[in-house]
């Protein structure tokens, strides 16, 4: 028997999408088929197969996973990203390690390739064994027509036009992509592929019109789920969730939100129905530097943190790193720590994730008390530009 496993990139197309298709059930013409369900990966035309790590028994694909490029910007820091997706191996080549040696090659890969944050959803101890973990704050909201009926009358009309966004709509998708590559926080997307982008996991994209201007817009999942949003006025915000529920949502709406969007969470906290506090997916983190210095710099938009010098010792997944966390004068900033220097604080990969990142994690009670505030760091990843 001859196997081969390395990068897809001689397995055809067709072969590729039978086998992640068969894997997880997604035949005879199933409703969740991959292209389908991520058409900015799966679509014909695209070759997917070559960010995948597959195993290949005698000529013929039994097994991949993908691990799929992307950026994010933080406060202007660009972050090399690879989101890991489509773990499939068919069920009669099970229990042969080609999951573990995919994983471990696309671990491998991304530190080399410099990549600073990788996501992903699944069983958490199943990934745990790979160096991800949950992590990542998301403030989840419900609205229905009772909480707007007592807040803001029977009849209050939010005088702004819900318009589903189709892939050929240019005005309106120019206007959604300078709204949504705005802010402190952005999600680096083609323009070419921002409407494939916005349909990933069956979501519709939405426009706000007020009086035919461009208010906002928002991505709305099945079951009136809205996974992103964003205004260009934060007054608009809270009609514009209105005008969604009212129009599209049938009677009830929910919303994710990230913590960094504090003026909107604060809105939907004053009427919403209910709310909770999550992790948003899975993360692991490269570049603790990198990472951490930008999203403390994202922190600080929303709260100036406190003073103070707080020096790490991270035992990383891609290496140790000596680190040293600071604010002056409510400037926040994480550089090298000087060799030698001796830390405060020293923490395995899955104990910074947490300490960090974390929605919750009680080891904070015994940080000093400058730096209590300053975590969980608002890391965060859009549902769209998951995998």
């Amino acid at each position: 028997m001859i196997i081969y496993r390395g990068l897809g990139n001689n397995v055809p197309y067709e072969e590729y999408m039978q086998v992640i298709n068969e894997a997880f059930g997604f035949i005879n013409g199933h409703p969740r088929e991959f292209t389908h369900l991520l058409p900015k990966l799966y679509r014909p035309g695209r070759r997917p197969q070559d960010e995948n790590y597959v195993a290949v028994e005698d000529g013929k694909c039994v097994a991949a996973i993908g691990a799929y490029s992307h950026e994010i910007e933080v406060c202007g820091t660009r972050i090399p990203c690879r989101g890991i997706g489509n773990v499939a191996v068919l069920k009669e080549y099970r229990s042969k390690g080609y999951m573990k040696d995919c994983m471990t090659m696309a671990l491998r890969d991304m530190a080399w390739d410099g990549i600073a944050i990788s996501t992903l959803g699944g069983r958490r101890q199943r990934y745990r064994y790979f160096s991800y973990d949950h992590a990542g704050t998301r403030y989840g909201f419900w609205v229905n027509g009772d909480n707007v009926r007592h807040t803001y009358g029977a009849d209050y009309n939010p005088g702004i036009d819900i318009v589903q966004v189709g892939a050929d709509d240019t005005a309106l998708l120019d206007s959604i992509r300078a709204l949504c590559a705005s802010g402190p926080f952005v999600p680096v997307r083609k323009a070419e592929d921002f409407h494939d982008i916005a349909s990933s996991w069956f979501g519709c994209l939405y426009a706000g019109l007020k009086d035919g201007r461009f208010i906002g817009y928002c991505i709305r999942e099945p079951e009136s789920a809205i996974s992103e949003i964003r205004v260009v006025d934060n007054a608009d915000f809270t009609d514009f969730v209105i005008a969604m529920m009212q129009q599209v949502g049938g009677g009830s709406i929910t919303l994710s939100l990230p913590l960094h969007q504090r003026e909107n969470i604060n809105a939907l906290s004053l009427f919403a129905e209910g709310y909770e506090i999550s992790s948003c997916m899975s993360f692991t983190v490269l570049n603790y530097r990198l990472v951490c210095d930008a999203f403390f710099r994202l922190r600080a938009t929303y709260s100036v943190p406190a003073d103070g010098t707080l020096t790490m010792l991270i035992h990383g997944f891609a290496g140790d790193e000596l680190l040293t966390f600071a604010v002056k004068d409510g400037v926040p900033s994480v550089t090298d720590a000087p060799a030698g220097i001796v830390p405060e604080i020293e923490l395995s990969h899955v104990d910074a994730l947490s300490l960090l990142f974390a929605p919750i994690d009680v080891n904070r009670l015994d940080l000093p008390a400058f730096a209590r505030d300053w975590f969980p760091l608002p890391i965060w990843m859009y549902r769209a530009d998951e995998v």
